[in-house]
């Protein structure tokens, strides 16, 4: 009995020692290290109005997303979460104050944008041994949030950004986020360790809607990789398609399949899987590598479709054509994007206006990062080519997670790594990097030009066309249109119909604004 009293009397003291904000921050700390399972399956509601084995699937699909989830924050809650100290999150009160801002143009009138403490160049490497970290993740909150909420949000970036080496970019949007961060090694934290910290932090922020977040972590990059500074992006959409929430309802989303099981699906006959990224993207990798010849007219295994988008808004138009809907016709039908976002309100709206006339409307969890990440010891599966991402690796293989950005390296071969036959935009060159930030004349969209181009078209600007513009026989420059509506459509009056062809939309950076506040 003595000896139990002395434990409790030390337990006790040992308590009466911490503060109550340590008390606080070891409860949130400890709470945090469980995904609630209830939680989970809550925000991968499955969808209305699908069949019961697309519900069983999806069931299925939850419980092994969980189960990674709960996997991975055990493993790595020791080795990263060690020295973990929690950001304090600003009250609604002191996130009301005006929040100073900087100007990204018309699209982004109130973003923000924090340098970061530390990068590098590629001349720096070599004199390095750092290494950079970067995190892909979106998240939809069920429950959209106030304005006041996204303001404390932004603010709690800010603050964040003021403690970790963190770079990239956020949207933040009532409906959710969507980013790309980055991270380098600093003094006496790795880069490993101040993304994971970044990612508990947003948990602490709103446990509910970040619990069974999808962080794709990729560790051990060169640090040019990590970004020059912290663009935080105030939007009205994470992913702009300009359709209100009941033409495409979240809930009425694609069954989200991990890649083991959408690697099957694209073995399966009367099957189409659809490429939701821009056509730019699907000229240097795609799904088609399951496309076998089972005779000298037909292939089996899932019909590749690429849509040939300039933009995300071109999605609408395409699946309104009737070609298209004889296509999808009792047909299961897989979607795929680079991280998964894309996806979402695109499965949706194809659900709501096609759901009855496919067998089931089905999307890749996490994306092709995910997917190349689980085949990266199997070739790639069924992927051909390369990965075009939105960050400075600039495109990635399964040979080469670190990325073609940065400086050229010369090649034996005039082969490029994609396995695809694309080709400089000039000269035809078998070519597969975007390099320069070239852009078609025609519709703004990035085009592949080769080094030699590059160097002799120094102090010209020669007149540049897309594959999609030469196919479409595009000829009147898109700044000769105006273009509204975020560039989907446009009017020329100084040019007879017929006479020549306007591009149908043309690609502007956008932030996914509402209509009534685009420019005219």
């Amino acid at each position: 009995k003595d000896t139990q009293d002395d434990k409790l009397n030390t337990k006790i003291e040992r308590k009466r020692r911490l503060n109550r904000k340590e008390q606080k921050a070891r409860k949130k700390l400890k709470k945090k290290t469980r995904f609630p399972r209830e939680i989970c399956q809550e925000g991968n509601d499955i969808n209305e109005g699908t069949n019961r084995s697309q519900r069983q699937e999806s069931i299925t699909s939850s419980r092994e997303k969980v189960a990674g989830l709960n996997k991975l924050d055990v493993a790595e809650c020791d080795e990263y979460m060690s020295n973990y100290k929690p950001v304090t999150i600003p009250s609604l009160i002191e996130s009301s104050n005006e929040i100073k801002s900087s100007s990204l143009g018309k699209w982004f009138p109130k973003a923000k944008v924090i340098k970061s403490r530390i990068s590098y160049t590629n001349a720096d490497i070599k004199k390095t041994s750092a290494k950079s970290s970067l995190v892909l993740f979106y998240q939809y909150a069920k429950d959209p949030w106030s304005d006041s909420k996204v303001r404390q949000l932004v603010s709690y970036l800010t603050e964040i950004a003021g403690v970790r080496t963190i770079a990239g970019r956020i949207r933040v949007a009532s409906e959710g986020v969507n980013a790309t961060l980055s991270s380098v090694d600093h003094e006496n934290i790795s880069a490993k360790m101040t993304l994971r910290h970044v990612c508990r932090d947003l948990q602490n922020f709103d446990p509910k809607v970040f619990a069974c977040t999808d962080f794709k972590f990729l560790d051990d990059l060169s640090p040019d990789r990590h970004f020059k500074d912290f663009k935080i992006l105030p939007v009205q959409e994470l992913v702009y398609y300009g359709w209100s929430p009941k033409e495409a309802p979240l809930k009425a989303g694609g069954v989200h399949l991990p890649a083991r099981e959408f690697h099957k699906m694209l073995e399966q006959d009367e099957t189409v899987v659809i490429d939701v990224r821009n056509h730019y993207e699907a000229a240097i990798g795609r799904f088609d590598g399951q496309q076998k010849e089972t005779t000298s007219s037909e292939r089996g295994g899932a019909e590749y479709i690429d849509p040939k988008l300039r933009k995300s808004t071109d999605f609408a138009s395409w699946l309104e054509k009737p070609e298209t809907e004889q296509k999808l016709k009792n047909k299961k039908v897989l979607m795929y994007c680079t991280g998964g976002v894309r996806c979402e309100r695109a499965s949706a709206y194809l659900n709501s206006k096609m759901g009855d006339n496919v067998q089931g409307v089905y999307q890749l969890q996490g994306g092709i990062e995910r997917y190349l990440q689980e085949f990266s010891s199997d070739g790639g599966g069924h992927w051909r080519g390369k990965n075009f991402v939105f960050d400075k690796r600039e495109a990635t293989s399964v040979t080469n997670k670190n990325g073609d950005g940065g400086v050229i390296q010369k090649s034996n071969s005039d082969k490029p790594e994609s396995q695809l036959e694309t080709r400089c935009c000039l000269c035809q060159k078998m070519w597969d990097r975007y390099i320069g930030k070239k852009k078609c004349t025609m519709c703004g969209v990035p085009v592949l030009m080769c080094d030699s181009c590059m160097s002799s078209n120094k102090k010209n600007k020669p007149v540049l066309r897309c594959p999609l513009c030469v196919e479409q026989d595009i000829t009147v420059p898109a700044d000769n249109v105006e273009y509204t509506e975020n560039g989907v459509s446009g009017k020329c009056e100084e040019i007879e119909p017929g006479q020549q062809n306007v591009a149908p939309s043309v690609l502007k950076w956008g932030g996914g604004i509402v209509k009534d506040n685009l420019p005219t």
